[in-house]
């Protein structure tokens, strides 16, 4: 299949609510969408935004990446367009739309859902990771009752948000609400210092954490916490074309990974088999349909399957379809083929 034409052009995430973490507060804002023609008639498409609390580009610069590639991009065979990524220059973000357009069309083609085409006998759903943000202890139990009672199976707490010790406190209510068959996570996104880290943990207990990821703000430190806690460390990997150098400079064996900070799903796939040690829980972005729709692709064609990933963040992006909200603890995976058959921007 030849590419005819593509364009990209702007959309809003508008937030039920605005999510407050340890870096600051998350709330609406700008992305591009990728519209990608074949000249069988097959539209492929795919989306990318800023992250929130992550170094990278801003709106402006990721258009310029995406119009620059557009047009050069009519008169290219798809399966070249795709093999011709692995030189991208581009940033990250932008290739992760790039990609999930030309995938998009290409599993068309093959009459595949993505994840299918990423890896033949992907599971038809996904265990998805509730999320718990409420700053007072009793809401914070009460929101992981409520979690564990959806059928949630891991709870990811975020903390650094609060004095030291009201976290100690919220960590145990979560933790006293889960109880012992759903794991409990921590992401602190870098706002405790070692010593906070630390501390912490020793007052909650190691028993009672599954991993705390992005403990501080210095990746070098999350082996020494991890030794000094006995609670694994998770890095949420940066924007980068190489995640794996991420990774190693961490030092970490739990890595949270966005398939827009690194590029596209199949360097999350390509991650998985180099590493086949490494545990890695995927997360969307907070992003749009499709955007959402390939972070949960991602984490069904991972070579080991059975983990809970940060897949409920449609929960926070208002108008998100029911297909893809979490059912019963697991989100399901888009069986048609391509990335997501509806397009919700309207975009031609």
């Amino acid at each position: 299949m030849e590419i005819s034409r593509a364009s990209s052009a702007t959309f809003d995430i508008r937030l039920t609510e605005t999510l407050t973490t340890g870096a600051g507060g998350i709330g609406d804002r700008g992305g591009l969408s990728l519209v990608v023609h074949g000249r069988d008639g097959r539209v492929g498409r795919g989306q990318t935004a800023p992250i929130p609390g992550m170094d990278g580009p801003g709106l402006e610069a990721l258009a310029v990446d995406l119009d620059r590639w557009c047009g050069t991009a009519s008169g290219t065979p798809v399966d070249e367009a795709l093999a011709a990524l692995s030189t991208f220059t581009g940033s990250p973000l932008a290739r992760f739309a790039i990609h999930t357009a030309l995938a998009d069309l290409a599993c068309q083609d093959a009459g595949l859902p993505l994840a299918q085409w990423l890896r033949s006998g992907s599971p038809g759903s996904v265990r998805a990771n509730g999320l718990v943000t409420e700053l007072n202890p009793g809401a914070v139990h009460s929101r992981a009752i409520e979690l564990v009672s959806q059928g949630a199976t891991a709870i990811k707490l975020k903390v650094g948000v609060a004095e030291s010790a009201q976290d100690v406190t919220r960590i145990i209510a979560a933790s006293e609400a889960a109880g012992p068959d759903v794991s409990l996570r921590l992401d602190a996104n870098g706002a405790w210092s070692r010593e906070a880290a630390e501390r912490v943990i020793g007052r909650v207990g190691m028993h009672r954490i599954d991993y705390i990821e992005d403990p501080t703000d210095t990746p070098s430190q999350y082996r020494e916490i991890e030794a000094a806690t006995g609670v694994a460390v998770a890095l949420d990997v940066p924007v980068t074309h190489d995640a794996a150098a991420a990774i190693d400079a961490a030092n970490v064996s739990v890595a949270v990974v966005k398939p827009a900070a690194i590029g596209g799903v199949d360097r999350v796939i390509d991650l998985a088999r180099s590493r086949p040690e490494l545990r890695i829980i995927v997360t969307s972005s907070i992003d749009r349909e499709i955007g959402l729709a390939a972070a949960i692709h991602a984490a069904a064609a991972l070579p080991r399957d059975e983990d809970a990933h940060g897949l409920s963040t449609g929960l926070l992006v208002r108008s998100m379809p029911d297909a893809l909200l979490p059912h019963a603890g697991a989100v399901a995976v888009p069986s048609e083929p391509g990335v997501w058959t509806v397009d919700p921007l309207g975009a031609d």
